[in-house]
């Protein structure tokens, strides 16, 4: 007789499934404890807007989860100089690659380049470069390339161990950008004629050249030229101006 009734609790227990274990569930009860509804046999925390109204902070309902309302969802609902991003208003630009058009990122905002034709056409300080105006240090740069300048002796046009390099390097950057010509630009100190000296600052164009060529640099994308002493790096009078002063410049041609 005892047997007979521990089968038939048995069978009663197993005739009687139990109470879902949390996660899952069947029913919104089911949930109830932890304040959560019954999404597809899961507890989740909302189905809808009105599941989040004890969460002042976070009254909408998105995924099933209970999110802070969005500070807007296009760009027009931010002020000038701000973007909407996943609902909220930040700064339009961290870096220049943020901004289209080639624009630049100043501040936070993209500021359009200043167009030009020629050096003529732009603020002093800046230099036309593929007809947008650039600082002198933007001026010098092609894609992550930065163009240093190479110096030379007095009265000399030889490329000593460090200009060469100087240029080696930059070769080995270069054979990775785009660019339509270099302009390599000879200068020299306020010493001797001005014939003299442009004469000079065009060998010493030339010398460079020469020499990206012999690296491998396509001849019909390098130009020489030579500003003589019309255009120094330093005014100054003494052996520190003059060191700057003797110089070749490369620079991306406008």
């Amino acid at each position: 007789m005892c047997r007979i009734l521990l089968v038939c609790s048995a069978l009663a227990v197993a005739a009687c499934p139990g109470r879902v274990q949390y996660p899952e569930c069947k029913t919104d009860g089911d949930c109830a404890d932890h304040g959560q509804v019954c999404i597809n046999g899961f507890c989740k925390e909302c189905r809808d807007d009105s599941n989040c109204a004890s969460h002042p902070d976070r009254p909408v309902c998105r995924d099933a989860i209970c999110v802070a309302k969005p500070q807007c969802a296009r760009n027009e609902e931010c002020g000038p100089g701000m973007k909407c991003a996943q609902g909220r208003c930040v700064p339009e630009c961290a870096a220049d690659a943020d901004c289209a058009g080639g624009a630049r990122c100043l501040q936070g905002r993209c500021v359009a380049p200043e167009r030009c034709t020629g050096d003529a056409d732009c603020p002093q300080g800046k230099a036309c470069v593929d007809r947008v105006c650039k600082s002198q240090e933007e001026a010098k740069r092609i894609g992550d390339c930065s163009l240093k300048p190479v110096y030379f002796g007095y009265d000399d046009a030889t490329l000593s161990p460090e200009a060469r390099k100087v240029l080696d390097d930059q070769f080995q950057c270069l054979r990775r950008e785009q660019f339509r010509r270099l302009v390599i630009a000879g200068h020299t100190d306020e010493r001797g004629t001005t014939e003299y000296n442009l004469a000079l600052g065009e060998r010493r164009a030339e010398a460079v050249r020469r020499y990206l060529a012999q690296l491998g640099a396509e001849p019909g994308k390098l130009k020489a030229i030579s500003y003589g002493k019309e255009r120094p790096a330093d005014p100054g009078h003494d052996e520190a101006a003059w060191a700057k002063n003797r110089r070749a410049e490369i620079v991306p041609e406008p």
